[in-house]
C-alpha cells in the first residue's frame, strides 16, 4: 500500500516519470525468478512436468568393459530382495568418470563405490544393483543405466521369486496382502514419485495413460503379476475403467489414482484416460512391447500370474 501511495503522489508532480516507474515495476514482476517461492507454496518451477527421464548418450566403444550386461537370480522362498554385482574395467587410455546409476523403477537401486567415481586406465571396480521384491512373485525384470563421461551403459537385472509353498500359502498371502493394502499408494511417494508422479503432470488422454498406467501395464519387462489390459477389453466399459483407475484394488498392489482416495489424478484426468481406453485403445490396441527376459534353463517354471499390479 505504501508503494502505491508514493507512486500516486509522484504522479501528481511528474506523470511521465511515474508512468515509466510503473512500467518498470511491471517488467520487474514479469521477469522475476520463477523459482522464487510464492507465499505458502512451493517454487513455481517444481510444478512443471520434469519426469524421471535421464538424457543418455551412446557409449563410446572400447571405453568400459562389463563382465556382463544382464544378470539373473532365482530367489528362495522367503527372500524378499535380489542383489547383483557387475564388474567393470576401464579399457581405454583415458580416465573415465562414472557419475550415477539410473534405474527404471523405485524398487531398484544402484550403488557406486563413490560419487563421482573416477576410473583410471586399466582400473576396475564393481557396480551394485539391488531389487526389492516384497509383494511380488514370478519373473521381474528391471534396468539400471550406468551414466559415465564415456556414455551410458544399460544393464538388465531379473529375478524369479517363487510361488509360496502350500504349507505357508495362507499365512504368507495374508501377510503380503496386508502389507499391500496398507501401502499400495507408496508408488506416489518418495523416490517412486520420480517414475509414477512427475511424468504424469500436465498430461491427459493417451499421454496420461502412457505415463500413469503404461509404465507398468505396457512395460517391455512387465512383471508377471501385472495384467495385460488387452485381455480386459471384451468385458469392460467406461464404468469398469473408472472404478478400477479411481479406486484401485484394495488388498492388492493396484493403487487408487483418484485424488479423493489418496491418488494423484482429478476426476477430469481420469475421464480422459477412460475415454482413450474406450475409443482408440479398444479399437486399435497398441502392439505389446512385452519381452520376457531370458531365464536360465535351471530356473523353475513360473506359477500362474495374479491380476494384481505393480511397477
Amino acid at each position: 500500500m505504501g508503494c502505491y501511495f508514493i507512486l500516486a503522489m509522484s504522479a501528481l508532480r511528474n506523470p511521465v516519470g511515474s508512468l515509466m516507474l510503473l512500467l518498470g515495476g511491471v517488467f520487474v514482476v514479469l521477469g522475476a525468478d520463477p523459482a522464487t517461492p510464492s507465499a505458502g507454496g512451493p517454487p513455481l518451477n517444481t510444478l512443471q512436468p520434469s519426469g524421471p527421464g535421464v538424457i543418455q548418450q551412446p557409449a563410446r566403444p572400447n571405453a568400459l568393459k562389463f563382465d556382463a550386461t544382464s544378470k539373473h537370480v532365482d530367489l528362495k522362498e522367503g527372500e524378499l530382495s535380489a542383489a547383483f554385482v557387475f564388474a567393470v574395467t576401464n579399457i581405454s587410455s583415458e580416465p573415465i568418470t562414472v557419475s550415477n546409476v539410473s534405474t527404471s523403477c523405485g524398487c531398484t537401486a544402484g550403488r557406486l563405490p563413490s560419487y563421482p567415481w573416477k576410473l583410471e586406465p586399466g582400473q576396475g571396480g564393481h557396480v551394485n544393483v539391488t531389487m526389492d521384491l516384497k509383494g511380488k512373485f514370478g519373473l521381474v525384470t528391471k534396468t539400471a543405466t550406468v551414466l559415465t563421461s564415456s556414455g551410458s551403459y544399460p544393464l538388465t537385472v531379473s529375478a524369479k521369486a517363487p510361488m509360496m509353498s502350500a504349507a505357508n500359502t495362507m499365512g504368507d498371502r495374508n501377510r503380503n496382502l496386508a502389507i499391500a493394502a496398507a501401502d499400495r499408494q507408496a508408488i506416489f511417494r518418495n523416490e517412486c514419485a520420480s517414475c509414477h508422479v512427475q511424468p504424469a503432470i500436465g498430461k491427459v488422454g493417451k499421454e496420461l495413460y502412457q505415463t500413469a498406467c503404461g509404465i507398468c501395464h505396457e512395460a517391455e519387462h512387465r512383471a508377471q503379476m501385472v495384467p495385460d489390459l488387452r485381455t480386459k477389453l471384451k468385458n469392460s466399459d467406461a464404468n469398469y475403467w473408472t472404478k478400477w483407475i479411481s479406486e484401485g484394488r484394495p488388498g492388492s498392489l493396484m493403487p487408487a489414482f483418484a485424488a479423493q482416495h489418496g491418488g494423484i489424478l482429478g476426476v477430469g484426468q481420469i475421464e480422459t484416460i477412460v475415454e482413450y481406453l474406450e475409443t482408440d485403445y479398444k479399437k486399435n490396441p497398441p502392439p505389446s512391447a512385452f519381452k520376457p527376459a531370458a531365464v536360465p534353463a535351471s530356473a523353475p517354471a513360473a506359477g500362474p500370474a495374479s491380476a494384481t499390479t505393480g511397477g
